[in-house]
Order: C-alpha cells, then structure tokens, then sequence
C-alpha cells in the first residue's frame, strides 16, 4: 500500500475527523473540568473567610455540569455506568438547588 492508500482508508475509517482534534478537544474538556472544580473551592475558601459560610450556587452549577455531561455520555455510549453517575450527580444538583433557594429566602 502506499502512503496516499493508507490515508484514504484512516480517513474512511474515522469518517474524515481528525484524530488531533480529537484529543485536543478531549484535554480542553478535561482542563476545563478541574479549573471549574478549582475556582468553586477558592470561591467556597474565600465565601468561607469574608462571610463564615459557603454559597451553593457555584458548586450548584459545577455539579449540573457534571450532571449533564454524564447524561449525554450515557445517551451516547448506553454504558449503565454513566446514568447511575449522572443520576447520583442528578441528586447532589438538586439537592444543591434547594439549599441555594433555602439562601436567598433567609431560611438557612
């Protein structure tokens, strides 16, 4: 085979994606996830050191972004695995939400 032929059959094979782009998206993604959990731990020290207590709202959203992302991974790669995450991040986010709505009305 020559190089041209091995080409074409890598591009039919991977549907004309690019492989590098692949993994760049997959560290972004992953870059993006613990800078994220990062910054809700310094907002959280930081909310804990002026206010002497912790917002919800910040770890709230972190973990409907967890929920979310594990719910298309299992939509995508039907592993059970993946919905009993996105379902255990499910209830963490909802409990979150009510502690955050229990905040702004004065009651916690």
């Amino acid at each position: 085979m020559t190089k041209e032929e091995i080409l074409e059959q890598s591009r039919k094979e991977n549907n004309d994606k690019d492989i590098f782009d692949f993994e760049v998206q997959k560290i972004a993604a992953r870059t993006a996830f613990y800078s994220s959990f990062g910054l809700c731990a310094l907002v959280s020290i930081l909310s804990w050191i002026f206010a002497k207590r912790v917002s919800a709202q910040c770890w709230m959203i972190f973990f409907g972004m967890l929920t979310i992302t594990f719910f298309v991974k299992y939509f995508k790669l039907k592993k059970l695995h993946e919905l009993f995450v996105a379902l255990g991040y499910l209830a963490i986010f909802c409990m979150l939400t009510l502690v955050f709505i229990m905040q702004l009305t004065g009651r916690l």
